[in-house]
């Protein structure tokens, strides 16, 4: 039976960008970190995740434990086991530790033995490994033939196979006694580039690439009852190259938003790769209060509602206050139980572009009634100019209820003879990969949506990428992914 150990090491979080490493991309590492949590819970799923050090910056910082304890609500979100060291840049273990929880000497996680080791720093930011550590490695051998993972921040290496410019002072002495007591795996932080799995002797030894680097890389080895050891690196930005848009980007006028900042999104764009951004809020939500949207007035009443307000013009004021050359405006429109779009007419000519999305049907207890609302809905939608179908057929994982595949053949049909594109969209759903299939096959154009609703969101597109290849879909994207839109005047994006 094989271990998924996930590492993730090297955020230096600070509130501030870091002057003197401008590389380090520290005041974002918040959002790294919960992108990478959330991509490790939901996709990658391992047994233990190991959290290298180096959590913050500047340990001498006024706000150093503020930073940790912030950290610590994202590194509690994990389903795994977590083990949690600090770093060279870490506040001392004394204090690091009223945040954390402290490892036991030996941690067993599916029959392996980790041990965690807080070395004594030495010049050069290399460290070393006293007798009690030498001592701890023999005791955790001792009647114990099962596996064992060393777990540091510093790199550590045989020397002579000179991996970084980091390593321990007396490594030769601890190579020794790994190999006396047939330690299986050293995992570390630390170098920033990282280096891949070494095998010496019978032992593996890797030091994992830091997240607060472009393109902020963790690691996931899958360690092998025999001790043999595979490494994968996994990285949150885009594919180098790869000219990918996101048109399902929403904002803090969003009942749903979580912590959405345009600039700040806008931002994370640009570092993750995308090539362009599309902001599409949505048209219930600007047309109706709060209470009057969970009441479905947008659907029940439609536009023309009494109880309609018309708070777009906070939508493009906001939009025109970031704009750049790489975003565009747009609106996830609902449409009502006529299937009429929920937007002005005039404000619907003037977007950049349009997504059309069903978050709403009365029959849904019906599975004939609620088969027939969906497919006149989607028709009345697609039929009215959009660009794009949102998330097709969530609105049914969302209820819990089957998705209907013979809907899959007339949907395509429908959105190849109108040329609207069909989103991928992972945020709350698991998008029909039989659905995609036949669009591809139908030349159907696809779009990669976020759906984002916190920053983290924004450009993740790692399950779209996994989608596709499970699809078979080994070509260009440029083949079948929509484009981004022709640009509008500045004058005509306000009512």
């Amino acid at each position: 039976m094989s271990l998924k150990i996930a590492i993730l090491t090297d955020l230096h979080f600070s509130n501030n960008p870091v002057e003197d490493c401008p590389q380090r991309k520290g005041e974002l590492s918040d959002v790294l970190l919960l992108r990478a949590v959330h991509r490790l819970n939901r996709w990658i799923k391992p047994d233990v995740t190991f959290i290298g050090g180096d959590l913050i910056n500047d340990p001498v910082s006024p706000d150093a434990e503020d930073l940790l304890f912030f950290l610590k609500t994202s590194l509690d979100l994990l389903d795994s086991k977590t083990i949690i060291i600090p770093g060279n840049h870490d506040l001392p273990p004394e204090i690091f530790y009223k945040t954390f929880e402290r490892p036991e000497d030996i941690i067993e996680v599916k029959g392996v033995r980790f041990l965690t080791f807080l070395d004594q720093e030495e010049p050069g930011y290399n460290a070393r490994r006293e007798q009690s550590g030498l001592d701890r490695m023999r005791a955790a051998r001792a009647g114990f033939d099962g596996l064992i993972v060393s777990l540091q921040h510093v790199p550590l290496f045989p020397p002579e196979a000179d991996c970084s410019p980091f390593n321990y002072t007396n490594a030769p002495e601890i190579i020794s006694v790994m190999d006396e007591c047939g330690i299986t795996l050293s995992l570390s932080g630390h170098f920033h580039d990282g280096f891949a799995p070494l095998k010496w002797n019978n032992s593996t030894y890797f030091t994992a690439p830091a997240l607060c680097e472009a393109p902020f890389r963790f690691s996931v080895i899958e360690l092998e009852d025999d001790g043999s050891v595979k490494a994968e690196t996994h990285q949150l930005a885009l594919p180098l190259n790869s000219h990918l848009s996101d048109f399902h980007i929403h904002t803090r006028l969003a009942y749903c938003n979580e912590n959405m900042k345009m600039p700040k999104a806008l931002q994370l764009g640009q570092i993750f790769g995308l090539e362009s951004m599309g902001f599409a809020e949505h048209s219930s939500h600007l047309y109706f209060s709060r209470d009057a949207y969970n009441a479905k007035k947008f659907y029940w009443d439609g536009i023309n509602s009494p109880m309609m307000k018309d708070n777009t013009e906070d939508y493009l004021s906001l939009y025109k206050m970031y704009a750049n050359e790489f975003s565009y405006i747009g609106m996830e429109i609902d449409v009502d139980r006529s299937g009429i779009p929920v937007i002005n007419p005039e404000l619907y000519k003037r977007l950049e572009f349009r997504i059309g999305a069903v978050h709403y049907m009365k029959s849904m207890l019906d599975a004939s009634k609620r088969e027939n609302e969906f497919m006149y809905l989607c028709n009345s939608m697609i039929k009215s100019g959009i660009d794009i179908l949102a998330h097709p057929f969530r609105i049914f994982r969302r209820s819990n209820l089957a998705v209907p595949p013979h809907l899959f053949a007339p949907l395509v049909a429908l959105l190849k003879e109108n040329n609207v594109a069909a989103e991928i969209n992972f945020h709350t759903n698991e998008p029909p990969l039989e659905f995609v299939k036949l669009c591809l096959e139908s030349g159907v154009k696809l779009t990669f949506g976020s759906d984002s609703h916190n920053l983290y969101e924004v450009g993740e597109f790692y399950p779209h990428l996994k989608l596709l290849e499970a699809a078979g879909f080994n070509g260009s994207f440029e083949d079948i992914l929509l484009k981004p839109f022709p640009r509008l005047q500045p004058a005509n994006t306000g009512h």
